[in-house]
């Protein structure tokens, strides 16, 4: 299991229920969710299928690279998804 940060930019008309779908998403690939950040609606910096702004919520994951491409078909998938970005972190190292 690796450490993922996920970040997702969502339509900004229902944020909610577009959240609730997203942790489904992840736990139906069995990803444990060890931290969530929301930021709230900011504006885009360009405009994305015609919206000005989106909801952002940043996910501290832990998952296998195996469910990251299933997660990332499953994502493609989903319309009130605008963008979405997964950035592995490196393990520290204990001394």
């Amino acid at each position: 299991m690796n450490n993922y940060e996920l970040t997702v930019i969502l339509r900004n008309s229902n944020p909610e229920s577009s959240k609730e779908k997203i942790r489904e998403t992840l736990l139906k690939h069995n990803i444990n969710i060890t931290g969530e950040d929301e930021w709230g609606t900011k504006k885009l910096a360009y405009e994305i299928d015609k919206e000005k702004e989106g909801f952002y919520i940043l996910l501290n994951i832990e998952a296998s690279p195996d469910s990251i491409k299933k997660i990332n078909s499953d994502f493609n998938l989903n319309t009130e998804i605008l963008r979405f970005l997964f950035v592995k972190l490196k393990t520290q190292k204990s001394a």
